[in-house]
């Protein structure tokens, strides 16, 4: 791949990438922040470097966890700069997804659970609620729910019938996307784990 790529082309690839890979997400996310970390002073990722990321984060070692993600402040405001939103969201998926491997067995957690933090954690950056916890459905998700490209003859996505109320505004039409800002790649973070 190489240039511009449209959401539906990324759609695809992104599905594709889930369904090939029998790693788990927690393995997955602590391989994609180290290859995310090898590019933060770029200020926008090209649309076939952001894809990349995503494939080679199927294979790439996985660094070691560091406890400390779990009890540090990786809290955010208005003033977080784009990448250290983006590695906070991360890390907190991350410590999030150790918690719950650590924790009771959760009944029907595609339903949606949230995540067992301990008393002596410390602020995360994302939502305490995981609808998504397989790498296929999280990568489905987040790319539907951030950039969209899904079409209902897929058949993996199904269009709700009558009226529904989306807490993201998904995007409805085929759009190129040439490059992707870290706040991009954050919301895809974001919608992987709470989109449905």
């Amino acid at each position: 791949m190489s240039g511009s790529l449209s959401n539906r082309d990324i759609y695809g690839t992104i599905v594709r990438i889930g369904e090939e890979t029998s790693r788990p997400l927690l393995e997955y996310l602590q391989a994609l922040w180290r290859l995310g970390r090898a590019e933060r002073t770029r200020q926008a990722l090209p649309s076939d470097l952001f894809v990349a990321l995503l494939a080679q984060a199927t294979s790439a070692p996985v660094p070691s966890f560091d406890d400390t993600w779990r009890t540090s402040d990786l809290s955010v405001d208005g003033a977080t700069p784009g990448f250290d939103v983006w590695e906070r969201v991360i890390l907190s998926q991350i410590a999030d997804l150790r918690d719950f491997a650590e924790g009771p067995e959760q009944s029907f957690p595609e339903l949606g659970v949230d995540a067992p933090r301990r008393q002596t954690d410390g602020a995360r950056a994302n939502a305490r609620r995981w609808y998504n916890h397989s790498l296929p459905a999280y990568l489905e998700c987040a790319m539907a729910g951030a950039l969209g490209g899904w079409d209902a003859g897929d058949g993996i996505r199904k269009a709700l019938p009558g009226s529904a109320v989306q807490i993201y505004p998904e995007p409805q039409s085929v759009v190129d996307l040439p490059s992707l800002s870290w706040q991009d790649f954050t919301e895809f973070l974001i919608c992987g784990q709470e989109y449905e």
